[in-house]
């Protein structure tokens, strides 16, 4: 295992436990590193699938896993979303870790890079992902009008996020027929399955009539798959 996998399997070690005391806070998130030590210049704008990314970022004295650790408790207690280790994408050499605020449809993804002298620079970025510019997804269908979709690929999974103008019954309505005429069944609600696939669609809802929908998609085995009629 690589020493930013062993950090960020740490750092989101206790996301479960912790969630269910999170404090659903809804003004507008703060970043806290510790240890900061300076400011480091970052003056070129940053784009990332379309979207403009707010970038910052600092120089701690605190070692990556320490910080790691620290942003998380930070998201959590703002009640902001946190994928499992094993959907965070790891773009990039250095440790990064992603949270999502589902209500306004900002993205928060701090990278960690550890330094010859001891020290680490932490990069700070926040987009709003419902400005983004709307694509196709490979991972299931996008309700009409969807926008700001980001994609992620994990160990055997695959992850797609994004918001919609729409009340979340119509989503959920929207994903029983798109997903019934593809040939999956729903074996628990809003949970579908065909001979090959499991989609776990998720819709909650966001900012300005807005509902924020994350579908995760991963392989079946066989003996989960669902049984013909008449078996």
């Amino acid at each position: 295992m690589t020493h930013a996998k062993s950090w960020l399997r740490c750092a989101v070690l206790g996301v479960v436990l912790a969630s269910g005391v999170a404090a659903a806070q809804r003004a507008p998130f703060k970043w806290e590193v510790p240890g900061v030590v300076g400011v480091v210049d970052v003056s070129a704008p940053v784009i990332a699938s379309g979207i403009p990314v707010k970038m910052t970022a600092v120089r701690s004295k605190e070692r990556p896993e320490v910080i790691l650790r620290s942003l998380v408790d930070r998201f959590l207690v703002w009640g902001l979303h946190v994928p499992a280790a094993s959907l965070q994408p790891q773009l990039l050499r250095e440790p990064m870790i992603t949270a999502l605020d589902t209500r306004e449809f900002i993205s928060y993804t701090a990278i960690v890079q550890p330094n010859p002298d001891g020290t680490t620079t932490v990069f700070l970025g926040q987009a709003d992902l419902s400005k983004a510019p709307r694509v196709q997804s490979s991972v299931a269908p996008v309700y009409p009008g969807g926008s700001g979709l980001l994609q992620s690929e994990m160990e055997g999974a695959r992850t797609l996020v994004y918001s919609a103008s729409a009340r979340a019954l119509d989503v959920e309505v929207y994903y029983r027929n798109e997903l019934s005429q593809a040939g999956f069944e729903e074996v628990e609600p809003m949970l579908f399955r065909s001979t090959q696939d499991e989609l776990h669609v998720r819709v909650t809802p966001a900012k300005e009539g807005k509902v924020s929908v994350v579908v995760v998609r991963r392989g079946v085995a066989p003996e989960e798959a669902p049984k013909p009629a008449g078996d």
